[in-house]
């Protein structure tokens, strides 16, 4: 096979080299009689090998070479690549990825390990790769042209990037963001640990139809809540798993199957167990509120639990019942009906009470184990590795006793906003062992293939099982056909699978890389209850895509031909075949408002100020309130309260013979002290003028208004004739009005002035005068509380008020 290793001109002669050959070999050595001696027959294979690979090397560098117009054609390939967009470079082995790549005219760029500058094409074309005894000559020649159109891709940057292991070189490829790259950067939901961390919050995107999920619950042992938490639900499993065996024993057995003479545990752990359930329903119903119960200690825990374990995992039974058994029965199924309300994952539990122990970040079924006692669970809780213990579903689905699960894989291509892909095919994983829940070896209950490949299969298995325990969607449909519930799959079990995901990733949503141009395919694995309602138990990124089985080597490679129909295919056309492969779920983002620069605006009509509106009452009192708060030392105006609001507003008190306390003075301090406190409000209780400096007061006024309506020393004018007849008719009106309030109040107490006068005005005739009449009359002794409430509430709504005394006192005289 030729060729050629020239890029112009005329080839040149083809020389053959003689070939060195053992003999000249050896003869060319150093003359040594020990060198001699030491040319063994294993030696002498070992010359002749190295002496055919040279040889061939040889032959090929100088008989192999690529032809100008070749070379010519290969560049004008890779300047169509590189302005479409079409430059690929896989990590690993990845055939069909390559091949589909290479179907849709893509080029392949080789990373060299070591980097070399080529500056003319002769160094493109020099030391192209030697030709292997095993590869035909088609295939050198496409190794050599792949080489040559590596070398002249070393300065572009590649478009889609594959690998499917982290790379020192990954950053480097992240950098540019229109790069597709089948791998995020971080997927803490892949493993055991986050994926139990992320799902706490799943409750809040759960929407009917479209998210929902079902997880078995699941503690991460390296927070001590979470290893607490564990611990009260293992005690409450248990509790439940002993009235579960009591009530089916009682149903499909006799009493001697549940009680004997010779049992070890007590009937008061029946008791124990039904009480706890009690209290944990009522505290759901929050009846725990108003109610304490009983607190139980950790040595009564630990010997229930040991009473739990010789009935459960020992054969026991129970000594003698002190009830009837009916009577025990009817209360232990009211419990178990109770509290199945209120305990969603109570279908799943058993009776048996397992828990599944599995590493935080390991993969392939590595160091999970099953357990049923806390103190095993204990041992793990010191290491450095972080443990997950998630409830062990004991009531799977089983085909022919078998137990199995389901790998369904899915794809995400973008985050923000989410983008689904959900592969419409899967395939079902078989234990090589019979179920049962007596023996937690790994090969009865862990499916993974990477497990089940070092076990033969037991022959006691049916033989419509395959015999490597595998089978795809199409076939357990047809199962499930046979069995009457057909309808299962469509209805329960992939409708569940594809909600499950979906609340999965937008749980994760947040925690997960927003690199655009990026996507990944998963596996997630799905156990089936007794209900057919599919369970998530892990999600896996990388998953094995390896031909393992007759049922991967079909499904394998058509999943990723899918793959590069979806990123790559619907990229350029969105109409295009995306095989398998269905859009489940896209989040819907409102529309970003563009952004047009700073134009700013008012729109609207200006208002203007009515000046000519009336204020109402309560504007004036509001602004009244407001004036006195904010100015409390400005000159305070006096106001007066009319009788009959006064004898509303204050309590009635009994008879003022009675009185034998301390005078009005003494009462109305107390009041004011009660009222304000020790803040100053602005507003003191002033004692009363004298009775004459009151008359005097009203007197002089109206002396001063009959002088000026009279006209006395004011020259009379016609311009204002018409002004005094009105003045003088309002003047009679005050004069009437006057003298009559002035007749009316004139025994009043309360009136306020000013501040400043508060402490020069004596009080000792007006208390004399009233102590006579108050006397007898223990007012501040009774109905005390009350009069405080109205006078504060008269003190709050009303801050300048003066009250009359005279008539609350004629009130307390009748």
């Amino acid at each position: 096979m030729d060729v050629e290793n020239s890029a112009s001109g005329p080839t040149p002669e083809k020389l053959t080299p003689e070939k060195p050959t053992p003999e000249k070999l050896v003869a060319s050595a150093p003359s040594s009689s020990k060198l001699l001696r030491t040319v063994t027959p294993e030696i002498q294979k070992t010359l002749n090998s190295i002496s055919r690979r040279s040889n061939s090397y040889v032959e090929t560098k100088y008989k192999c070479t690529i032809t100008s117009d070749r070379l010519g054609q290969l560049r004008k390939i890779m300047e169509t690549a590189t302005r479409d967009h079409k430059v690929f470079s896989i990590k690993g082995g990845w055939a069909v990825i390559r091949r589909e790549l290479l179907k849709r005219n893509w080029l392949e760029k080789i990373e060299a390990t070591v980097k070399h500058k080529y500056s003319s094409m002769d160094d493109v074309t020099s030391n192209l790769p030697a030709k292997q005894d095993w590869e035909s000559p088609q295939s050198y020649v496409e190794k050599c042209e792949k080489t040559v159109v590596s070398r002249m891709l070393q300065n572009y940057d590649v478009d889609l990037y594959w690998s499917m292991r982290k790379e020192p070189s990954d950053m480097q490829h992240r950098t540019n963001s229109f790069k597709l790259i089948n791998r995020f950067s971080r997927s803490l939901f892949a493993s055991k640990e986050g994926l139990a961390l992320l799902l706490q919050q799943s409750y809040w995107y759960i929407e009917p139809g479209v998210a929902n999920i079902n997880y078995p619950r699941v503690y991460v042992l390296g927070f001590p809540d979470h290893y607490n938490l564990f611990v009260d639900d293992f005690r409450m499993t248990a509790c439940m798993g002993l009235m579960k065996w009591f009530v089916e024993r009682y149903e499909t057995g006799d009493k001697h199957d549940i009680q004997c003479p010779e049992g070890k545990v007590p009937y008061t752990a029946l008791l124990f167990a039904i009480d706890r359930c009690n209290e944990y329903v009522s505290g759901q119903k929050h009846l725990d509120i108003d109610k304490e119960f009983t607190q139980i200690w950790d040595h009564e825990w630990e010997q229930f639990l040991s009473n739990y374990r010789i009935i459960l995992h020992e054969n026991g039974l129970f000594l003698d019942f002190a009830e009837s058994m009916t009577t025990v029965y009817t209360n232990v199924k009211s419990a178990l009906k109770e509290i199945q309300r209120f305990w969603p994952q109570y279908e799943i539990d058993g009776m048996k009470n397992i828990w599944i122990l599995k590493p935080g970040n390991k993969c392939r079924g590595r160091g999970i184990q099953l357990v049923n006692d806390i103190a095993e669970v204990d041992k793990v809780i010191g290491l450095k590795m972080k443990y997950v213990v998630q409830k062990y579903i004991e009531r799977p689905l089983t085909i022919h006793k078998t137990k199995f699960d389901i790998r369904q894989w899915f794809m995400v291509t973008c985050v923000q906003p989410l983008t689904i892909w959900m592969y419409r095919d899967s395939y079902l994983r078989f234990s090589s062992q019979l179920f049962t829940l007596n023996n937690y070896h790994e090969s009865l209950h862990l499916t993974n293939y990477s497990i089940q490949c070092k076990y033969t299969n037991v022959e006691q298995r049916d033989k419509a099982l395959p015999e490597d325990n595998m089978w795809d969607c199409h076939t357990f449909k047809a199962y499930l056909k046979q069995i009457g519930c057909m309808e299962k799959w469509s209805d329960v079990i992939f409708p569940g699978m594809q909600q499950s995901i979906v609340c999965a990733m937008l749980a994760s949503q947040d925690t997960m890389d927003r690199r655009p141009n990026t996507f990944e395919i998963y596996g997630a694995d799905f156990m089936l209850a007794e209900d057919f309602k599919p369970w998530l138990i892990e999600i896996n990124c990388s998953p094995d895509l390896s031909y393992s089985t007759s049922v991967t080597s079909r499904m394998c490679p058509q999943c990723m031909e899918d793959i590069i129909k979806v990123v790559v295919d619907r990229r350029r056309d969105p109409n295009a075949d995306t095989g398998l492969f269905e859009m489940v779920y896209k989040q819907i983002f409102p529309r970003t408002p563009p952004y047009l620069g700073m134009n700013l605006s008012v729109r609207g009509r200006r208002l203007f100020r009515n000046r000519a509106r009336v204020k109402t009452e309560k504007e004036k009192a509001d602004k009244q309130k407001t004036l006195i708060r904010l100015r409390k030392q400005d000159f305070i105006k006096s106001e007066f309260l009319r009788d009959s609001e006064i004898t509303r507003i204050l309590p009635k008190i009994t008879s003022p013979d009675n009185y034998k306390g301390p005078v009005i003075a003494d009462f109305i301090e107390d009041l004011h002290n009660n009222v304000n406190g020790d803040k100053d409000s602005g507003v003191d209780f002033i004692p009363a003028l004298k009775v004459e400096t009151v008359k005097k007061k009203y007197e002089a006024k109206s002396e001063r208004v009959a002088k000026s309506c009279s006209g006395e020393g004011r020259p009379k004018t016609n311009d204002f004739s018409h002004c005094s007849v009105n003045r003088k008719r309002s003047v009679k009106e005050n004069i009437r009005k006057s003298s009559r309030c002035s007749s009316e109040t004139r025994n009043h107490l309360g009136l306020y002035q000013e501040l400043h006068l508060k402490n020069k005005i004596a009080s000792d005739n007006w208390e004399t005068q009233t102590a006579s009449i108050l006397r007898g009359t223990n007012i501040l002794n009774r109905d005390a509380n009350t009069a405080i409430d109205v006078n504060k509430n008269i003190f709050q709504s009303r801050s300048l008020n003066a009250f009359d005394l005279n008539n609350i006192l004629r009130n307390l005289q009748k």
